[in-house]
C-alpha cells in the first residue's frame, strides 16, 4: 500500500517544486530534496513489504512511513487548491503572506518528520528493486469483463453423499435435521453447499430453499429477520423477538425447507458473539416448525459446532487431490501460449503441491501465474520465502503470496476492502466510487476513472481476491463478496489502517486511522464524544455501512478534521462543511431539510453526491455547477424534489445524473443534457414542459451508450408524440420507464428490435390515451414487463405477421404483469402455439375482460380481483405449480377449471366475498402439497367426496371462514397430511378441540394441529 501512496505524492511534489511558492519562500531546494529522499524510499518499498511478515520493526517502519505521507499528501492537496491565491505573491495579501507561511511551516515540519523515517531504513538493509514492473492497464486491459465462475473439481461424491441425506434419509424424520458440512478455511465447503443447493433433485424436493450467511456473530434476531426476507423478498426491519419468532412460524409452519447456515463460528472469549449453546437451542425450537423432511445444513470450521447443531455425523471434508488441484490451477493459469510448455508445466505442478489441497489457494495462485510467461517468474513464487513464514492468523502463504505480487495500485484497492465487515455484499460501482475519492485510481490515456476502476476490479476477481458475484435482474448493478481468508489478508494488511467497525465505536480508535467502515446500531443515534475525530491525524474515510441509524445531532464533531475525502452517513441535519475542502465522496441519508445549505458550494474538489431518502428536500443548490469537479449526483427516495440547479451542461465531467426535472425557466431544459456523457441510471420527469422535438433531440439520448436505465416521465396528461419520438436512446439501454405520456401512440423505436435489442425490462404506466401498445413481441431480450393503468388496451401485442415457428412472440419473457387494463381482451391480437416460450410467472390485477390463451411454461399465476370470465380461461395454463387467486365476487368456480392442473403445488384462494364452495374437481390435484383458503366468509364446506384424490397434500390453512361450520369425514383420508392451520373460524375451531371436539377424530391422525382465534 506505502508504495501506491508514496507514488501519488511524488507526483504531486512536482508542481510545488516548479512553482512561484517554492522560489518565494525558499524551500524549492528543501522539496527537491524530499522528492529525491522519497524516490529513494520507493525503490526499498518492495524488499519492505515482503520482509513486513518476518520482521516486526520493518512493518512499524512501514506504517510510520504511510502516516507521514498521509500528511504531506494532505499538504500538497491544500496547496493545489489553493494555487490561484498563491500565485499573486506579487500584490502581498496579508491573507496571502499568512497561508504562505503557515504552508511552509507544516511542509518543513513533514519535511524534518520524513527525513528522520528515511535514515532509519538504512539500519535495515534494504535492498533497492529497480527491476522494470508490468505495466498494469496493459495487465488490465487483458482482462475480460465477463463473470464467470471456475469448474468445481473433485467434489462429485461429497456432493451425492449430502444429497442422498438430504432427499431419501430425512424424508421421514420428525425431527429437524442438521447436516454440518466441516473443513478448513478455503477447503470449499461453502462451494459444496452450493453445489447441494443448486442440485435439481434438491429444488424439487424442498418446499423452500433459504441460504444465509453467518459468519463470526451467531445473532437469532437477525437470523430470523433473514429468513423472513429470503422467503418474502421484501426488506424487513428487526422488530422484537417475539415478533419475528412469529413471522419465521407462519413462513415456515407445515413446510418442508432446506435452510443453509454457512460459515457458524463457536463463541469463545476472542468471540463473545459466536454461537452458544443456549442461542441454539433458542432458534431450533423455532425452526422445528417445519414438516417432516425439513433439513438444515451448517457449514462450520470448528468441530464444536457440529456437535452443538448436528444431528448426524459431520462430514469432515479433506482437500482436493494434486491432481484435482492441478486442473483447478491450470484453468486460471495456463492460457494457449503455456500449453506446451513442459518446464512451466512441471514448475506449476511443484507449485501446486504447497496448496495443501485448499482450492482457494490454487485459484489464487492460478490467477497470479496467469500473467506470467517466463521460467524464471514462476521459479521466483515457486522459491519465495514467504511460503516458510508461519501461517500467522489462519493467513494462507498462497494468499499473501498472491498480493505481494499485485501491482501497487492493485494492493491499496485491495486492502481498502478491510473497511467492509466479513461476508458483506459489496457494490461493485460504490467500492469504485470510494477507490476514486481517495485517489487510488486515476484517468489514463482514452480511459475514464471509472473505466479504470473497471479493469482493477476485473483483475482482482479474476486473481480470486473477489468471489460470490451476483447481477442484480433488476438494475443491472453488481454485487460481490471476499472470503473469510480473504478478508483476513486484507484486515492483516491494512491493520489500523483501514478498519471496519461493527457498532460504531470511534472513542477508541488509534491516531493513524485512515479510512473507517462502521455500523450504527437500529434506528437510535449514536452518540459521539467531543474530540473523537480531532486526535486523527489525517483521516480519510468515514464510511456508514448500513444507513438503519443516526449519528446523535452534534454534526459540528464532522468539521472537527478537515482531511476527509469521503463523508457517508445517516443525519437528520445538514453538517457543517466549512473544514472539509479535501472532500470528493458526500453521502447523506435522511436529511429533513427542504434545501441544501450553500455551504456545499465550498467543495470544489466533490466528485460524488449522494443524496439518499431525504423526502422533505424539495431543491438542489441554484449554483451548485460551481462544484467544477462533479461526476456523480445520485439521488434516491427525494420523493419531493422539484427543482435542480439550472445549466447542469456547465458540469461538464458529470458521468452520472440520476434525476434530472425538465422545467419552463431558462437553463432547465432538455437541451442541457446534450453535451453531457452520462451512464448509468437517468430519470427524466416533467417531460410536459418540453415545448419542441426539437428539444427533446438536442438531449442527444441517442447517444448516450452508456446509460443503463432510463424512465421518462409527464405529471400531465398533455404529451405530443413528437417529443417522445425524439427521445429514442441508445440500443445499449437495460431498463426502459415510460410513465404518464399522454400521447396516442408510441413512438416507432419502442417496436424496432435493433433500435432495444438489449433491453430486459420495460414499464409502461399512466399512458391514459394510448390505444395500441408497439409491437414489444419484437424485443429480443426483453424478460421483464409490467403494463399498468391503460384503459383503452385491448392487446399487449396487435402485430398480425408472426408466424409462431420462425416469428415467434416475446422470445425471453419471463415474468410479466398486468395491473387496471379494464380493456384488455387478449395478451395477444394473434395468438400462435409458439408464443411466450420463456414465461413462467404471469401477474393480473383488475383486468375483468382478460381470457388467457394456452401457455404451457407458465408455472406461477398470480390473480387479484378475479372475473369469471377469466377464471373459465384459466384450465389453459397445464403447466402451472403455483396458483393464488385473490378477490372475486363469484359464488361458485367455474366448472372443470382444474382439472388439466397436474402439477398444480401451491393453492391460495382469498377474499373470495360471496365463495358458497369450493370446486369439486380440486379433488384431482394428485400433486397439490399447500392449499390455503382465506376471508371467504360465505364458504360453507370443503368438498365432501373425493378428498383421497388430493394423496400429495401436506399442509392445509383454513383462516377467516367464518362460515364453515364442519370439516367433512374425508378429512380422515388426507394421510400425508402433515399440518392443519384454523385461525379466526370459531364454530369449526370449537369442534376441533383435541379430545372433546366434534370432529377432532377426523384430524387426530395429522402432526400438527394449530388452533387460533377462537374467541
Amino acid at each position: 500500500m506505502a508504495e501506491a501512496l508514496l507514488g501519488v505524492v511524488l507526483e504531486n511534489l512536482i508542481p510545488l517544486i516548479q512553482s512561484e511558492f517554492a522560489a518565494f519562500f525558499g524551500i524549492k531546494e528543501k522539496t527537491e530534496d524530499l522528492s529525491q529522499t522519497l524516490a529513494l524510499i520507493k525503490v526499498v518499498l518492495d524488499d519492505a513489504e515482503e520482509k513486513q511478515w518476518s520482521n516486526p520493526p520493518i512493518k512499524i517502519w512501514l506504517q510510520q512511513l504511510k502516516d507521514a505521507i498521509y500528511v504531506l499528501d494532505d499538504i500538497l492537496d491544500k496547496l493545489r487548491m489553493e494555487s490561484p491565491q498563491l500565485e499573486c505573491l506579487s500584490s502581498f495579501k496579508p491573507n496571502n503572506i499568512m497561508l504562505c507561511c503557515k504552508v511552509r511551516c507544516k511542509l518543513n515540519e513533514i519535511i524534518r518528520r520524513l527525513d528522520r523515517i528515511a535514515e532509519v531504513k538504512n539500519k535495515y538493509l534494504l535492498r533497492e528493486c529497480v527491476g522494470e514492473r508490468q505495466s498494469e492497464v496493459a495487465e488490465w486491459r487483458q482482462t475480460s469483463s465477463t463473470i464467470a465462475g471456475p469448474e468445481v473439481y473433485g467434489r462429485d461424491e461429497d456432493k451425492e453423499k449430502v444429497v442422498e441425506f438430504l432427499v431419501s434419509r430425512t424424508q421421514n424424520s420428525e425431527f429437524l435435521s442438521v447436516y454440518p458440512i466441516v473443513g478448513l478455511g478455503g477447503i470449499g465447503k461453502t462451494t459444496l453447499a452450493q453445489l447441494v443447493y443448486n442440485d435439481e433433485r434438491v429444488s424439487n424436493h424442498f418446499n423452500i430453499k433459504i441460504w444465509l450467511c453467518i459468519s463470526e456473530n451467531f445473532n437469532v434476531s437477525r437470523i430470523l429477520c433473514s429468513i423472513v426476507q429470503s422467503i418474502t423478498k421484501d426488506k424487513y426491519e428487526m422488530l422484537e423477538l417475539h415478533v419475528m419468532e412469529q413471522r419465521v412460524k407462519e413462513l415456515l409452519q407445515g413446510k418442508r425447507y432446506l435452510l443453509i447456515l454457512d460459515d457458524v463460528w463457536i463463541r469463545n472469549q476472542q468471540l463473545e458473539v459466536g454461537l452458544s449453546e443456549d442461542k441454539w437451542d433458542q432458534l431450533k425450537s423455532i425452526l422445528s416448525c417445519g414438516s417432516i423432511g425439513a433439513s438444515i445444513i451448517v457449514s462450520t470450521r470448528d468441530k464444536d459446532v457440529a456437535a452443538i447443531m448436528g444431528t448426524c455425523q459431520a462430514h469432515d471434508l479433506t482437500g482436493l487431490s494434486d491432481d484435482d488441484c492441478w486442473s483447478l490451477f491450470k484453468q486460471r493459469a495456463i492460457g494457449l501460449s503455456k500449453e506446451g510448455d513442459e518446464e512451466l508445466m512441471n514448475i506449476g505442478k511443484e507449485i501446486v503441491k504447497k496448496c495443501g489441497g485448499l482450492p482457494l489457494a490454487a485459484k489464487a495462485l492460478g490467477g497470479l501465474m496467469r500473467s506470467r510467461n517466463t521460467k524464471k517468474e514462476w521459479l521466483e513464487v515457486k522459491e519465495s520465502s514467504l511460503w516458510t513464514l508461519p501461517n500467522e492468523n489462519h493467513i494462507l502463504p498462497a494468499l499473501r503470496l498472491s498480493y505481494f505480487h499485485l501491482p501497487p495500485t492493485l494492493k491499496q484497492c485491495f486492502a481498502f476492502c478491510a473497511i467492509y465487515p466479513k461476508d458483506t455484499e459489496i457494490q461493485r460501482q460504490e467500492l469504485i466510487h470510494l477507490w476514486m475519492a481517495n485517489e487510488f485510481i486515476s484517468s489514463r490515456a482514452n480511459l475514464d476513472i471509472e473505466e479504470v476502476g473497471n479493469m482493477i476490479w476485473n483483475e482482482l476477481y479474476n486473481k480470486s481476491f473477489f468471489q460470490d458475484v451476483k447481477i442484480n435482474d433488476d438494475s443491472g448493478r453488481i454485487y460481490f463478496k471476499m472470503h473469510d481468508l480473504v478478508h483476513d489478508l486484507a484486515k492483516s494488511i491494512a491493520e489500523q489502517e483501514c478498519m471496519c467497525l461493527e457498532k460504531a465505536n470511534l472513542s477508541n480508535l488509534p491516531r493513524n486511522s485512515h479510512h473507517i467502515g462502521f455500523e450504527c446500531g437500529g434506528q437510535t443515534e449514536t452518540p459521539l464524544e467531543k474530540g473523537t475525530f480531532e486526535k486523527f491525524e489525517s483521516l480519510r474515510t468515514l464510511y456508514q455501512l448500513k444507513w438503519d441509524g443516526y449519528f446523535q445531532n452534534n454534526y459540528d464533531l464532522f468539521a472537527k478534521n478537515s482531511s476527509l475525502r469521503v463523508l457517508c452517513t445517516k443525519v437528520s441535519k445538514f453538517p457543517s462543511l466549512g473544514n472539509f475542502s479535501h472532500l470528493r465522496y458526500l453521502g447523506l441519508c435522511g436529511l429533513d431539510v427542504k434545501t441544501i445549505p450553500a455551504s456545499i458550494y465550498r467543495l470544489h474538489k466533490l466528485e460524488i453526491l449522494k443524496l439518499m431518502k431525504c423526502g422533505k428536500l424539495c431543491s438542489l443548490p441554484k449554483h451548485l455547477t460551481r462544484l467544477h469537479n462533479l461526476r456523480h449526483l445520485i439521488l434516491g427516495g427525494c420523493d419531493s424534489l422539484s427543482h435542480m440547479c439550472p445549466d447542469i451542461h456547465k458540469l461538464s465531467q458529470l458521468r452520472t445524473l440520476s434525476v434530472y426535472i425538465v422545467e419552463s425557466e431558462k437553463g432547465h431544459s432538455l437541451v442541457e443534457l446534450r453535451d453531457l456523457n452520462l451512464g448509468g441510471q437517468l430519470r427524466i420527469q416533467g417531460l410536459e414542459n418540453v415545448v419542441s422535438a426539437r428539444e427533446a433531440q438536442d438531449a442527444n439520448l441517442k447517444d448516450k451508450e452508456d446509460v443503463q436505465e432510463l424512465r421518462l416521465s409527464w405529471e400531465s396528461a398533455f404529451a405530443e408524440e413528437e417529443v417522445l419520438e425524439a427521445l429514442q436512446p441508445h440500443s445499449n439501454l437495460k431498463r426502459l420507464e415510460i410513465v404518464g405520456y399522454g400521447g396516442i401512440n408510441f413512438p416507432t423505436w419502442m417496436g424496432n428490435s435493433s433500435a432495444l435489442n438489449n433491453l430486459v425490462y420495460l414499464l409502461l404506466q399512466r399512458c391514459k390515451n394510448c390505444r395500441q401498445l408497439p409491437s414489444l413481441g419484437r424485443l429480443p431480450s426483453l424478460r421483464k414487463l409490467d403494463i399498468w393503468s391503460m384503459d383503452d388496451v385491448r392487446y399487449i401485442d396487435e402485430d398480425e405477421t408472426y408466424d409462431g415457428v420462425v416469428a415467434k412472440q416475446f422470445p425471453s419473457l419471463e415474468e410479466l404483469r398486468v395491473f387496471s387494463l379494464p380493456n384488455l381482451e387478449q395478451l395477444l391480437k394473434r395468438e400462435t402455439t409458439g408464443m411466450f416460450p420463456s414465461l413462467s410467472i404471469l401477474q393480473i390485477n383488475k383486468c375483468p375482460k382478460l381470457q388467457l390463451p394456452c401457455l404451457p411454461h407458465v408455472t406461477r399465476l398470480f390473480v387479484f380481483e378475479c372475473s369469471d370470465e377469466l377464471l373459465r380461461s384459466i384450465c389453459n395454463l397445464n403447466g402451472l405449480n403455483q396458483l393464488h387467486l385473490r378477490g372475486s365476487k363469484v359464488s361458485y368456480f367455474p366448472e372443470g377449471m382444474m382439472d388439466s392442473m397436474a402439477s398444480l403445488a401451491d393453492l391460495q384462494i382469498s377474499f373470495f366475498s360471496e365463495l358458497k364452495e369450493l370446486p369439486y374437481d380440486i379433488t384431482k390435484l394428485s400433486a397439490l402439497s399447500d392449499l390455503s383458503v382465506s376471508n371467504c366468509g360465505k364458504l360453507e364446506c370443503l368438498p365432501e367426496q373425493g378428498l383421497e384424490g388430493l394423496s400429495s397434500l401436506r399442509h392445509l390453512t383454513l383462516r377467516c371462514c367464518e362460515g364453515l361450520v364442519s370439516l367433512p369425514e374425508g378429512v380422515r383420508q388426507l394421510t400425508s397430511l402433515q399440518s392443519l392451520t384454523i385461525e379466526f373460524c370459531p364454530a369449526l375451531i370449537r369442534r376441533c378441540v383435541e379430545g372433546t371436539g366434534e370432529d377432532w377424530h377426523k384430524i387426530a391422525h395429522i402432526p400438527k394441529v394449530i388452533l387460533k382465534g377462537s374467541d
